[in-house]
């Protein structure tokens, strides 16, 4: 009866979310349960269970409210964790992460890589990026000078609201915070660093590898340095499994790109030849890939007559995406998108701008090399603009 109860609360608490699986299907309701081997889901037409390792994301329908992060405040792991911030204070190797919402982990700063103090601007981001390449054999202090960083090795000792206390040549000094825009501990490269499951990121901005979790009253998670965290579900963007399950096509690089021309022999100006180069991520315009009226992230913007081949990093079971003409030419526009894997067309078929995009979906059995060409269709259009969104190899 217990155990009833839990799950109501658990269902009524906990707002609905977007489960995607490597098959395709994608599940929408309040989480119930999840451990390492399940979850449970309240979709519609009933509670469902599925394996965890079929999963490729858990992702919040609602974006979550949250208190606005403090410009600047980020704290690295060694496992990669990258932790936005309210505050970090150390003291006798002890480090205090506050975490936007109120939550304070307490953990050794063993484990703390980097805390980014001041906000970046591009410029900033890129010596910072630098400096922390520097092969040190110690910490570093990084401290701003107008628009430029400086740093020094030695030593960090505690770190309060008000100072840094660095130890340098022998002398510990107390620098204020406001002059620091950031720290670096040298610990090493970690060994046999234990396996992620999947990646979460929080409303807060944060991100997190995780080694292990579980959902009962909160979400609860270990990352891979050891650090324990718990949020509520409705503080949780996205648990991201698909590291090791899919690979994007767009990720990807061709082993060859050729695009050819309607009219005109031999090669075309290299001007021309780059106006009509795909568009990896990004539509033809350079803003986002649009298919009927919905944004996609992940994608291919091809010009007819394009031909693109791949070396797969792999076996994959799999081919998913969505194909449409771009919504700048709707309802205008026709392509033929023809996929063939090692010498077998696996896809022979004419898109058009008056259709709805395109689901697709086959198998990869077998397939070593694929090539995407997209050509002109049955008549000459000057809307051979055709958009390959979340094409996707799945294990």
């Amino acid at each position: 009866m217990h155990h009833i109860l839990l799950s109501l609360l658990l269902t009524a608490a906990t707002p609905p979310f977007d489960v995607q699986t490597l098959d395709g299907q994608t599940l929408v309701g309040p989480l119930v349960e999840m451990t390492a081997e399940r979850l449970t889901i309240d979709a519609a037409g009933g509670r469902k269970s599925l394996e965890m390792e079929r999963l490729v994301s858990i992702s919040s329908r609602q974006r979550p409210a949250t208190a606005p992060p403090v410009a600047g405040l980020v704290v690295e792991l060694t496992d990669g964790s990258i932790i936005q911030t309210q505050q970090y204070v150390a003291q006798a190797a002890r480090a205090r992460i506050s975490l936007i919402g109120g939550q304070v982990l307490e953990t050794s700063t063993g484990i703390v890589r980097t805390v980014q103090l001041q906000p970046p601007s591009p410029a900033l981001a890129a010596e910072w990026a630098r400096l922390l390449g520097v092969n040190a054999d110690s910490d570093l202090l990084v401290v701003r000078k107008n628009d430029n960083l400086d740093y020094h090795k030695g030593v960090l000792h505690d770190v309060t609201e008000d100072a840094v206390r660095f130890e340098l040549d022998g002398e510990v000094l107390p620098v204020k915070r406001s002059k620091v825009y950031g720290i670096a501990y040298r610990h090493g490269i970690p060994q046999n660093r234990p396996t992620t499951i999947c990646r979460i990121t929080d409303a807060a901005g944060s991100q997190w590898p995780v080694r292990s979790l579980s959902l009962a009253e909160k979400l609860q998670w270990t990352t891979p340095a050891g650090l324990d965290v718990a949020q509520v579900m409705d503080k949780i963007v996205q648990i991201d499994f698909s590291s090791g399950k899919i690979v994007y096509l767009s990720d990807l690089k061709p082993e060859s790109v050729r695009w050819t021309p309607y009219f005109g022999p031999g090669k075309p100006p290299a001007a021309v030849e780059q106006f009509f180069a795909p568009r990896y991520d990004r539509g033809f315009d350079g803003g986002p890939l649009l298919l009927s009226g919905r944004q996609y992230h992940k994608g291919l913007a091809l010009h007819s007559r394009t031909e693109l081949m791949y070396r797969l990093p792999g076996p994959f079971s799999r081919f998913r995406a969505v194909a449409g003409i771009d919504d700048a030419v709707r309802p205008s526009g026709k392509a033929r998108l023809i996929v063939r894997g090692n010498d077998n067309v696996l896809l022979d078929a004419v898109i058009a701008g008056s259709e709805a995009p395109r689901e697709i979906d086959f198998s990869l059995a077998g397939v070593r090399r694929l090539t995407v060409v997209v050509d002109f269709a049955d008549s000459l259009s000057t809307g051979n603009d055709l958009l390959l969104c979340n094409p996707r190899l799945s294990k």
